[in-house]
């Protein structure tokens, strides 16, 4: 499997593809994701996928933008599926401002056949659609229809309301596998070992931050997952800091790991952040976390080979 910035013509002929933003590579891009590989075996076709580096909404407002995916993580969610092939959009104001018909003649001619979901769009303003696809493309376009649970539709936009309203309980029936974050492990205040609750600092670097508070987790460190509760938020009783941080404390470790790579899982929402009157007010309720925590993780198990 490689990846290629799709400049011009580059994709090769007698291809299949998906195309999609894919942050957070959920259920609905999955099925959209595993129909193209069905067609494309069922045809003898190449299999490829194909994506942009960056959203739409950081390139076209110039404001940061915060993934459930972010890059990296994206790609190697995408390798997973086995495809011959991942064509790279470098996404820029330019792109974003071609018309739609010169669009699909740029980067989509090629293909044999173009697997989307029901509310694509791209060129510029958005004007181009998956009507436009059907009407104007030189191509078999295939649409994924509209996947909903409980009524809403499943998709990135929802996802990220779920974790930013801290129901990280409720992401894995629609993302697949509970939310997670990975980063290295920095230096920070180093208040929590003075209270015996030494914590890992991670910088989430460009991941999405779930809702201040603290929350049952399990944290993946040098290839084990561990127990362990994790405290989202400004740090009010002991420093409070002006950025925000995410913490994790790992029942059971103590190893300095400044400068290594941690993962963390967020199982469940425990609380809101709260400023405690006094450290004894938060020592005591840090054990009563860790009791409901241990209490909450103890038959999980995280699947590595979850997307």
């Amino acid at each position: 499997m490689k990846i290629v910035p799709l400049n011009g013509k580059a994709i090769a002929p007698n291809t299949a593809a998906a195309i999609g933003f894919f942050d957070g590579v959920h259920l609905a891009h999955q099925a959209l994701i595993k129909r193209m590989i069905a067609i494309a075996d069922e045809r003898g076709l190449k299999k490829a996928v194909i994506t942009f580096d960056k959203h739409p909404k950081h390139v076209l407002l110039d404001i940061e933008y915060y993934y459930l995916t972010p890059f990296d993580e994206k790609m190697n969610k995408l390798k997973t599926f086995g495809v011959d092939v991942i064509y790279l959009i470098e996404f820029d104001k330019q792109k974003a401002a071609l018309d739609p018909l010169v669009f699909i003649e740029q980067y989509l001619k090629p293909l044999e056949c173009l697997v989307c979901g029901f509310d694509f769009t791209f060129g510029l303003r958005a004007r181009g659609n998956v009507d436009t696809l059907k009407k104007h493309a030189p191509f078999e376009t295939v649409v994924i229809e509209e996947q909903t649970r409980d009524g809403f539709k499943i998709g990135s936009t929802y996802i990220r309301d779920l974790i930013r309203g801290g129901h990280v309980d409720e992401v894995k029936a629609i993302l697949g596998h509970y939310y997670r974050i990975k980063g290295t492990v920095v230096h920070g205040n180093k208040r929590g070992r003075t209270i015996n609750y030494p914590t890992a600092n991670i910088d989430v670097g460009e991941y999405l931050i779930p809702k201040r508070g603290v929350y049952a987790t399990m944290s993946k460190f040098n290839g084990r997952w561990h127990k362990s509760m994790s405290s989202i938020g400004f740090n009010p009783t002991l420093n409070r800091t002006h950025k925000i941080s995410v913490e994790s404390y790992l029942f059971d470790f103590d190893k300095t790991i400044y400068g290594e790579t941690i993962e963390t899982v967020f199982i469940k929402r425990l609380r809101d952040e709260k400023k405690f009157d006094s450290t004894q007010a938060l020592i005591d309720a840090i054990k009563e976390d860790e009791v409901v925590t241990l209490s909450m993780l103890k038959d999980v198990v995280i699947d590595d080979d979850a997307l």
